[in-house]
């Protein structure tokens, strides 16, 4: 897995969905792989954060029997934090703007997960 090919994809999620401030791929352990984060927003502070609203999102979803997870949402005032499993080892994270449509990113980043999936198991 490369490096430079990760960081086209995530460069691609942004270039296609309007209103993403900031991109990450991260393992499920907390661990930054690859990002475009905003000027203060820390690459070892988002992987660990979605690393446990994740791992929450999923102890939730079990625990109500609600089935598998789908996409963790997190909408504040100001904007918008999307997670969702990117394989096996991995989470796909965007943080959005207020006003970014969560359909299209929703669309853009499953079709990135397919991606990364392909080029995290060849």
């Amino acid at each position: 897995m490369s490096e430079e090919q990760l960081n086209f994809i995530l460069k691609t999620l942004m270039n296609e969905v309007d209103g993403i401030q900031s991109v990450a791929l991260v393992s499920r352990e907390g661990l930054i792989v690859n990002s475009i984060l905003e000027e203060d927003v820390s690459p070892m502070h988002i992987a660990a954060m979605s690393a446990i609203i994740l791992s929450t999102c999923e102890r939730v979803l079990l625990e109500f029997k609600k089935g598998e997870l789908d996409v963790c949402i997190i909408q504040g005032t100001e904007g918008k934090f999307i997670c969702m499993e990117c394989g096996e080892d991995f989470i796909l994270v965007c943080v959005l703007q207020e006003d970014a449509r969560m359909d299209i990113c929703f669309t853009k980043m499953r079709s990135t997960v397919v991606k990364v999936v392909e080029l995290t198991e060849n």
